[in-house]
């Protein structure tokens, strides 16, 4: 007969301890006395059950303070457990097996093709759901300039948490949503946020949008988020940002570049020259801005002739495929003159404007 195992490294970081799930309830917390005692202060007393219907393994949160989670998504209520579910009681990391009854040595314990269990899911879980379902989160704007005659045409959507136990920077925050497949519902969020107060100022300019790259994993619904925001605050001139690197499949690009075509919205392929994009694809599935990444532009001023010939020659390359060649982080006025030089249309970077909760409609120049 099968039985139901808990495995993990539940009692320490360098044990991997195996449990038998050997009676029904079998009750899990912080509690001394239980099925199973957890040491850690962000599990409840009695954080949950597990129960046992038929053959099912069925796993009960008993309204715990920071939640279950099963596969990295928090349940509500109760769900029914699978072989190789990964299950979380707060912080403590565990994976439910069904077992066999066969001997096996310690090298058979866990299936082959198994993901290994991390270390620990990230701190904050529960401040970031908050975030979430209280949408705390601000959103800021920097500048975009013309090289022409420095006026400013758009602004970079940005944004900044608001909860009082996470940090602010939205690096952290990601960090923290990936461990629990939140990054998607947490970039909607800064997106719909930015949008909205946008559309309350009355906003006139090109408005940059940035995407998760897990979003380009479900096309689908990344429309339907950039529909409803179209609907709700209408009149707002946007272009949505990708990664170059996600610019390998040319048939998923088509169809996006198409389909944001008939929405009226502009692509932007950002980060240029970071990473791995092959030129024929950028060529075959142009964008409105090219945005060339921080790295090959930092210190361009003082690099050397063949640098600044090699960048010339791709502005010349963007251009000559109907794109506006954008210089990102520009943070002195060197730096500023060359890019002007090498004949970049536009302009974003500390040097012309920082981030803020306001739109800027001249460049303030940093000293």
């Amino acid at each position: 007969m099968a039985k139901w195992i808990i495995e993990g490294y539940i009692f320490d970081d360098f044990t991997m301890n195996r449990i038998s799930v050997n009676r029904f309830p079998f009750s899990v917390g912080r509690q001394d006395g239980l099925e199973l005692t957890l040491n850690s202060t962000d599990v409840s007393r009695v954080h949950a059950n597990l129960v046992e219907n038929g053959e099912k393994l069925i796993l009960r949160d008993n309204n715990s303070t920071n939640g279950c989670f099963v596969n990295r998504t928090r349940i509500r209520g109760e769900q029914i457990l699978s072989h190789g579910d990964v299950v979380h009681f707060a912080n403590v990391e565990v994976r439910v097996i069904l077992e066999a009854d066969v001997e096996k040595d310690a090298s058979s314990m866990t299936v082959i093709g198994m993901e290994a269990l991390s270390a620990q899911l990230p701190s904050g879980i529960k401040e970031l759901q908050e975030m979430i379902d209280g949408r705390m989160v601000m959103p800021y704007y920097q500048p975009l300039v013309n090289t022409s005659d420095l006026s400013v045409f758009g602004h970079e959507l940005l944004g900044r948490g608001r909860h009082p136990d996470l940090s602010e920077n939205p690096g952290p925050l990601f960090h923290i949503s990936e461990s629990f497949h939140k990054s998607v519902e947490l970039s909607e969020l800064f997106r719909e946020e930015g949008i909205k107060t946008a559309h309350q100022n009355s906003y006139q300019g090109e408005l940059f949008l940035n995407i998760h790259p897990d979003e380009m994993h479900d096309t689908d619904r990344l429309f339907r988020s950039l529909q409803a925001s179209q609907k709700q605050y209408p009149n707002l001139n946007l272009v949505l940002e990708i990664h170059e690197q996600a610019v390998t499949d040319i048939e998923l690009m088509k169809d996006l570049s198409n389909t944001l075509d008939s929405m009226d919205i502009k692509l932007a392929y950002d980060d240029f020259g970071a990473g791995q994009a092959r030129l024929l694809e950028l060529i075959e599935v142009p964008a409105a801005y090219l945005k060339f990444d921080m790295a090959l532009l930092r210190d361009i001023d003082k690099a050397d002739e063949k640098r600044r010939q090699m960048v010339k020659m791709l502005v010349a390359m963007c251009k000559s495929t109907g794109s506006k060649a954008l210089a990102e982080g520009i943070s002195s006025e060197g730096e500023a003159k060359c890019c002007v030089d090498l004949e970049f249309d536009c302009i974003q970077g500390f040097y012309y404007g920082r981030p803020g909760t306001n739109f800027m409609d001249h460049v303030v120049i940093e000293e």
